[in-house]
């Protein structure tokens, strides 16, 4: 089941505070300071998917290092079978295989629980920045908050 899509809100700027009406009607005022944290959740959110971004590369590069490493296994098993010496060197070798199989494994489920999680925080801010960005237009284009928001966050 899908959620329902973000509805944006109307705002509106006055001594008090920002007054936001939603789409059903229902009206709350925010300080300064609120509408200041609502900003810093979106920055936020936007950090942790491009954290999440450089992960999901790193395992990938980690996916694709396990795979050479485990072909070098495989050609160094197939060299000391050829010369037919070191049955624990080869035992010691497809060991050494399997757990970089392994590692490529639980580095690409990583990669992808990652990437998921990156889809996440980009939907969380969209989201937020649909729903309150009158918000913030409401306070960068009220008179009270000039001549920069940073006054009318600061006051409160």
């Amino acid at each position: 089941m899908q959620p329902n899509p973000p509805v944006a809100h109307t705002a509106t700027v006055d001594s008090k505070g920002v007054h936001v009406t939603t789409a059903s009607g229902k009206s709350r005022t925010y300080s300064g300071g609120e509408v200041i944290t609502l900003t810093q959740v979106i920055d936020l959110a936007e950090g942790a998917a491009t954290l999440c971004q450089s992960s999901t590369e790193t395992c990938l590069k980690l996916v694709d290092e396990s795979a050479e490493l485990a072909a070098d296994c495989d050609a160094l098993i197939a060299e000391i079978t050829e010369k037919g010496v070191g049955e624990n060197l080869i035992g010691k070798c497809e060991h050494l295989k399997e757990q970089l199989d392994l590692q490529a494994a639980a580095a690409k489920q990583v990669h992808d629980q990652i990437q998921g999680g990156e889809e996440a925080c980009r939907t969380a801010s969209a989201n937020a920045e649909v729903r309150h960005g009158a918000i913030f237009r409401a306070v960068a284009d009220s008179p009270l908050t000039k001549p920069a928001e940073r006054d009318f966050y600061n006051a409160r």
